[in-house]
């Protein structure tokens, strides 16, 4: 089950090498297979039993695979130590952006939502 599982996801992220190639998108090919593999689940193409053992495997293995990046940061401190004050801006700048648009987009899909559950019972009754 768990090398059927890591076939669907490399096969995700072979899809999204193609497309990049294809088209010279400028995005890294693991988001289009991300994307894909989301567009799987969705449409029942991929069941989620298939690929959930090995996401949990992933999720508990995950701090291991934040520490490589973690130590290459610090190689660069003297870059961060130069820069701070423009980094803490950016970094706070963006997460009070990501905060909002993710409200606005909830707001927005929870009102879609409704609104199509209100059109399901007008039809039905």
């Amino acid at each position: 089950m768990i090398l059927k599982a890591f076939l669907v996801i490399f096969g995700c992220l072979f899809i999204g090498q193609v497309v990049i190639a294809l088209t010279d998108l400028p995005l890294p090919p693991s988001i289009i297979g991300l994307v894909v593999l989301f567009i799987a689940l969705q449409t029942g193409v991929v069941q989620l039993a298939t690929v959930e053992k090995l996401a949990k495997v992933l999720m508990d293995y995950l701090v291991l695979l934040v520490i490589p990046a973690c130590i290459s940061i610090m190689q660069y401190l003297d870059i961060i130590r130069d820069d701070l004050w423009v980094l803490i801006v950016a970094v706070s700048l963006s997460t009070v952006l990501v905060l909002i648009s993710t409200a606005g987009s909830y707001t927005w899909l929870r009102k879609l939502q409704k609104s199509h559950q209100q059109k399901r019972t007008k039809a039905g009754a």
